[in-house]
């Protein structure tokens, strides 16, 4: 339970009316009760204020209260994140590796940090403090993991893996198996063996059931800050700048790289040995097949900057009208 006084005081916005009115939950605008603190900064919101019965809202503008109480905010998403994560409820560490966790003698664990039941850290493996890792987790010989990590229930690290400070890996996700590579000889397919490993910058997040391949001739790098969405795939030898964004089911060919500041939407497939510049950003289902310069929009199969297809569709609509009438006249 908080004030309304206090959470204003939190994301420095201007208090507007009852400061005492008690917050013990956030909600959607349209389902808020009593004691609730809900968003109306968008504008398919701001007519639904009068009929919500939250508590409070939180606004960019006094007049979209229309006399009720809230919170005035200059960047309203930075002011929602924070509420939002004033209200969550997180694991707390305990400092404690579990009776049924394995750590190997050789190992090394830093202060306050937690293991779960029935994970494992192998020889010559380093974690470090105030790291959560929880149940069922596999980290292999000679990982290396950074301070305040959360590692989640069930995920595997192969050999070898390098992880920054303050990442979170959710559950299921392996991060350093062979990728898929073979050559095949008179009809016989040989494995090509993979000797590197994967490299993990700071404060990455990766979602749930990802997997990230270790390379074969090169590190498979992940730059620091990059969020990556769940069941999305990198292969061997993939070198992703700093701060990129993957949304969900993106895979990512092997030798490919990514500069900063990328933004790929779901689904989206990239072909291997390809460089996509920075600030590149794929529209859903796109498919690159050929490099990119980047600070651009792309969409289609294959991948195209966004007015370029825009302008093709466009063509093509009006071919197939053409050809409608065509057939009709000759009816």
């Amino acid at each position: 339970m908080i004030t309304l006084k206090e959470l204003a005081l939190k994301v420095n916005g201007t208090l507007v009316g009852d400061g005492g009115v008690s917050i013990s939950c956030v909600d959607d605008i349209n389902l808020a009760q009593k004691g609730s603190i809900t968003f109306a900064f968008s504008p398919k919101y701001k007519n639904s204020v009068e009929s919500s019965k939250a508590s409070a809202f939180v606004v960019t503008n006094k007049k979209d209260l229309i006399g009720k109480s809230g919170i005035v905010v200059e960047n309203p998403y930075l002011s929602m994140i924070t509420i939002l994560n004033i209200f969550k409820s997180s694991k707390i560490a305990s400092g404690k590796i579990h009776k049924d966790a394995l750590v190997e003698s050789s190992a090394i664990v830093g202060n306050a940090t937690t293991i779960g039941p029935f994970s494992y850290v192998g020889k010559t493996s380093k974690v470090g403090k105030n790291v959560l890792i929880g149940s069922g987790v596999k980290i292999n010989d000679d990982v290396e993991i950074g301070d305040n990590c959360i590692i989640h229930d069930n995920v595997v690290i192969y050999d070898n893996v390098k992880l920054g400070n303050s990442c979170e890996i959710d559950a299921n996700t392996v991060i350093g198996s062979d990728g898929f590579g073979y050559h095949t000889e008179k009809n016989v397919h040989h494995k090509i063996p993979h000797v590197k490993n994967v490299i993990i910058g700071n404060n990455v997040h990766i979602g749930s059931s990802c997997t990230i391949d270790r390379g074969s001739v090169q590190n498979t790098i992940i730059g620091d800050d990059c969020k990556f969405d769940n069941q999305v795939h990198i292969a061997h030898n993939v070198n992703i700048g700093k701060a990129c964004l993957l949304a969900g089911g993106v895979f990512v060919g092997g030798s490919t790289t990514i500069r900063d500041f990328a933004v790929i939407a779901g689904k989206s497939d990239i072909g291997p040995h390809l460089v996509l510049g920075p600030n590149t950003t794929l529209a859903a289902r796109s498919c690159v097949l050929k490099s990119l310069q980047g600070d651009q929009v792309y969409a289609g199969n294959p991948a195209r900057p966004l007015k370029e297809k825009l302008k093709r569709d466009a063509i093509i609509k009006r071919f197939e009208l053409l050809e409608k009438r065509l057939k009709k006249d000759a009816i």
